[in-house]
């Protein structure tokens, strides 16, 4: 399996949805990551840890609510 650009990930999903949450592995770029997202608001990020191992991070574009 190949891996995909941020461009080739983001572009197709964002011309559908305003909103997207992509699923991406642990060694992912945020410097990337953070050029895809809107420059005035955070972007909200989650990192997935399990047992102390970092296992991956989801991205969240667009308004999300979460409290």
């Amino acid at each position: 399996m190949q891996p995909y650009s941020m461009e080739a990930l983001y572009k197709p999903f964002s011309a559908k949805a305003t909103h997207v949450v992509l699923f991406l592995p642990r060694t992912s770029d945020l410097k990337q990551i953070a050029k895809y997202g809107d420059q005035t608001k955070r972007l909200r990020i989650m990192h997935y840890c399990m047992y102390g191992a970092s296992k991956a991070l989801c991205v969240f574009y667009g308004e999300f609510a979460m409290e």
